[in-house]
C-alpha cells in the first residue's frame, strides 16, 4: 500500500498520532519535495522520531512512480508531503496511476495553505476564488492568463491567493512576485494590478517568524522580503467585518 500523508505547515509538529503509527509500520518513507517548501529540519525529524532513514522524492519519481508503484504492491511505504496531499494535482495523478495499477492507496489529510491563509488574514474563506499560480518569468515565457485569473476573480467578488513558484528549494520572494506582476502588466496592459491595487504578504504561514502584511502594490513592492515560504493574496473589495479584521490581524504598510 501506498500511504500519502500531509504534514501541514508546521513541519513535525503537524504530524497526527495516526500518522505515526502509519509511519512506525511502512518500510520505505519517502519525503516529496517536489510541490512545496516545508519547514527546514522536518525530514531529519521526523527521521529522528521514527528511526528511519527518509528518502527525498523529486520531481521525475512523482511524475513517472513506476518504483513507488512496484514498492506499493507488495510493501507499506509512505510519501509524506507538506501542506495537504491533494492540493496538488500532481498527488492526486499518483493516487489515480496507484489505482490503475492495482495498488492500494491511504490518502491522511492536513491543513494547507489554501485552507489556512484566508483565515489568517482575516478573510472570508467562501469568498476565495480559484488560487493562481505565479511562475518565474523568461524572456519567452510571460503568461496573460495570471492576470486574466486575477481580474476574473476580482469581478466575480472573490479574492485570490497567488502560489508563487519554487526554485532552488524555496517559494519565490515576494518582492519577485511583484516585479513579476509589474513586468506582465506592462507587456499586457490589462489594467488589473495598479499602484493602489491591495495585496497581502504572508510569510512563514503557521511557522516561526509567521508575517502577515498589507498594503498598497506600490508601498510593499518596495520592500525587501527575502522570505520563503511566502504567498500573495490579491483581495476583491473587502466587506466591513474583513476590513476589520484585516487590520487586527495583518500589519499595514504604510
Amino acid at each position: 500500500m501506498i500511504h500519502i500523508l500531509g504534514v501541514g505547515l508546521r513541519g513535525v509538529d503537524s504530524v497526527t498520532l495516526g500518522e505515526m503509527r502509519i509511519l512506525s509500520k511502512c518500510e520505505k518513507i519517502y519525503f516529496e519535495t517536489y510541490t512545496s517548501v516545508s519547514p527546514g529540519e522536518t525530514a531529519n525529524e521526523i527521521s529522528s522520531i521514527t528511526s528511519k532513514h527518509i528518502f527525498p522524492l523529486g520531481r521525475e519519481d512523482v511524475e513517472n512512480p513506476s518504483e513507488l508503484l512496484r514498492e506499493g504492491a507488495d510493501h507499506d511505504i509512505c510519501i509524506i508531503v507538506t501542506g495537504d496531499p491533494l492540493s496538488a494535482t500532481t498527488h492526486n495523478q499518483l493516487r489515480l496511476d496507484a489505482i490503475s495499477a492495482g495498488v492500494a492507496v491511504n490518502v491522511v489529510e492536513n491543513a494547507s495553505i489554501l485552507t489556512s491563509l484566508p483565515g489568517k488574514a482575516g478573510l472570508l474563506p467562501y469568498r476565495m476564488g480559484p488560487p493562481v499560480s505565479l511562475p518565474f518569468l523568461t524572456e519567452r515565457f510571460s503568461p496573460r492568463s495570471v492576470l486574466d485569473k486575477l481580474g476574473r476573480n476580482r469581478d466575480m467578488g472573490f479574492h485570490t491567493i497567488i502560489l508563487l513558484d519554487l526554485k532552488d528549494n524555496r517559494t519565490m520572494y515576494p518582492e519577485e512576485a511583484f516585479s513579476y506582476l509589474k513586468q506582465l502588466e506592462e507587456k499586457h496592459g490589462i489594467g488589473v494590478v495598479k499602484n493602489d491595487s491591495l495585496f497581502v504578504v504572508a510569510s512563514k504561514v503557521s511557522q516561526a517568524g509567521e508575517s502577515l502584511s498589507y498594503g498598497t502594490f506600490e508601498k510593499l513592492s518596495k520592500i525587501s522580503w527575502k522570505a520563503s515560504p511566502s504567498s500573495l493574496i490579491f483581495p476583491a473589495d473587502l466587506t466591513e467585518k474583513e476590513s476589520e479584521f484585516m487590520g487586527l490581524f495583518c500589519t499595514k504598510v504604510e
